[in-house]
């Protein structure tokens, strides 16, 4: 194990956000996903499933899941060129800085089933 390195992975099936009743989806979106997030997702399945995994694999890069931090202190947003970018904040941020961890990279694909993401984090020595 490179003591240099942490990563995550996290895959999603897309018909867990589609088949969600709207009610339920509606609160789901608001409680998980950024003012900004929802409106990058505008209504597609395949976004919001690839954006919750991001937000996984980073906490699991974090060693950590989600729990110790909040879903919103993870957001997954997108630069000129539409490559995803993490923001992290909170107690998210916190624990990147006490292991060190000051660069971080990923990315996000799907399938029509499937939405996948992997996070890789440097940790300075």
């Amino acid at each position: 194990m490179n003591p240099g390195l942490a990563s995550g992975i996290d895959l999603v099936e897309i018909s867990r956000f589609r088949e969600l009743s709207p009610a339920i989806r509606d609160r789901f979106f608001l409680r998980v996903f950024t003012q900004q997030e929802r409106e990058n997702i505008r209504g597609s399945f395949e976004r919001a499933a690839g954006i919750f995994a991001a937000k996984e694999a980073l906490a699991k890069a974090l060693g950590c899941g989600v729990g110790p931090i909040r879903w919103q202190e993870i957001e997954v947003l997108r630069d000129e060129a539409g490559k995803p970018e993490l923001s992290l904040s909170g107690n998210a941020l916190s624990m990147a800085e006490k292991k060190g961890i000051r660069e971080w990279s990923v990315s996000i694909s799907h399938t029509k089933n499937h939405a996948v993401a992997m996070v890789i984090c440097i940790i300075a020595n």
